[in-house]
């Protein structure tokens, strides 16, 4: 681990705590405030669909020599959504302060994924995995730590302390490293990354897996509570799902880099395809919770894969809108995909939901091929045979 980027691990492990405080206290919130499930469910979607939005805009001004005001911005609108939770008392008020919250993480999230890129190419990789794995450290910290505040404070507590949290850091951006990666002139990032074909087959291939996100948030805690899981449980198989994460994301973020992140991918969400797939007709919840920590295996190779495949086949001076763009993708299809489960799993059950979440992984990494089909035999994206750290690729001609 590069001692000079510890300081951005632990600066996305603050956020991630803070949004795993958040989703640990919806029952809470439900309980004190009258929040009906369809409300929080609505929340959850808007702050997929915001911080989309922040991440397609804002990325770009990483970019353009601005990375340490887009990480302030976002510690700013992360500190002040949590200062505003701990004094919400309507649906609306949450909305919009979850709305802002989502503008914070995708406002910070690709600037910082920008420096760690710039800070050392040769290993991206690696540091991406890391930091992923610093990531899901955070969202698993973030829940014990508002538990135990919440039930000594009040709910309110957890959200004051970790506003108070985000904003030290907050002010502290300053004495971070200066961004030594290009400055781009492209207006259009959007399309001029689209434009690579790299780029196009990374996103495709992981549609699927993104979708599935939105599945797990939407209906994953319903349906072990149908099946008579104690509330420990579902945390529990949470916890589980995302604990491979610490130990295999950095090895998988080099492996990606070694073997190619597009061919990782691939073979990343053929694996977690059917045991997603098994979750509708699973019932025995010890079984559900096994085959959880196998899938947390395949999630912690492709989850940093994503990340590594853009930041290979974008050029350097579009790292953070790379990085923009597939966390952007992630929250829209997830986002999207949130909304249909519920009522996919209300009409037609378990078996309907995982069923076509399987079938749009399998579709994903079909597509894939059809959008890399113009990638040469040895192209980074598909492995590198000499063993050479691989570096972001240039731009296309004419994009």
């Amino acid at each position: 681990m590069k001692r000079r980027l510890i300081p951005y691990y632990l600066l996305v492990a603050v956020v991630m705590m803070a949004m795993g405080g958040i989703f640990a206290l919806l029952g809470e919130l439900r309980d004190e405030l009258g929040f009906s499930e369809t409300g929080l469910g609505v929340a959850v979607a808007m702050g997929f669909f915001s911080a989309f939005a922040a991440q397609i805009g804002l990325a770009r001004f990483a970019d353009r020599g601005h990375s340490h005001t887009m990480m302030r911005l976002g510690l700013v609108s992360v500190s002040s959504s949590l200062l505003l939770l701990a004094f919400t008392t309507e649906l609306w008020q949450f909305i919009g302060i979850r709305m802002l919250l989502g503008i914070g993480v995708g406002s910070l999230s690709p600037a910082v994924r920008r420096l760690v890129i710039v800070s050392d190419p040769d290993h991206v990789g690696a540091n991406l995995g890391t930091m992923g794995a610093f990531e899901v450290g955070g969202f698993l910290v973030g829940p014990l730590l508002s538990a135990v505040l919440a039930e000594f404070y009040g709910y309110r507590a957890p959200f004051l302390v970790l506003a108070v949290i985000a904003a030290v850091f907050a002010t502290r951006i300053t004495r971070l490293p200066a961004d030594q990666g290009g400055r781009t002139q492209e207006r259009r990032v959007v399309r001029a990354l689209l434009a690579q074909p790299g780029v196009r087959a990374v996103l495709t291939c992981a549609f699927g897996w993104f979708s599935m996100i939105g599945v797990f948030e939407a209906v994953w805690a319903v349906m072990l509570t149908d099946r008579g899981a104690p509330t420990w449980l579902i945390g529990a198989t949470m916890s589980l799902i995302m604990l491979p994460m610490l130990f295999i994301a950095p090895l998988s973020g080099s492996w990606a880099q070694r073997f190619g992140p597009l061919r990782v991918v691939r073979w990343g969400v053929l694996f977690v395809t059917p045991l997603f797939f098994a979750y509708g007709f699973i019932d025995s919840l010890w079984l559900l919770t096994a085959v959880a920590m196998l899938q947390g295996v395949g999630d912690a190779v492709v989850f940093p894969g994503t990340q590594v495949g853009v930041a290979v086949a974008a050029p350097d001076d579009l790292s953070a809108s790379a990085q923009g763009l597939q966390g952007a993708t992630l929250q829209l299809t997830a986002g999207s995909m949130a909304l249909w489960s519920g009522f996919l799993y209300e009409t037609y059950g378990s078996k309907a939901v995982f069923g076509s979440g399987a079938a749009l992984m399998l579709i994903g990494v079909a597509a894939s091929f059809l959008a890399a089909r113009s990638l040469r035999p040895g192209d980074p994206l598909l492995g590198s045979t000499s063993g050479v750290p691989l570096k972001p690729a240039p731009l296309a001609p004419g994009g």
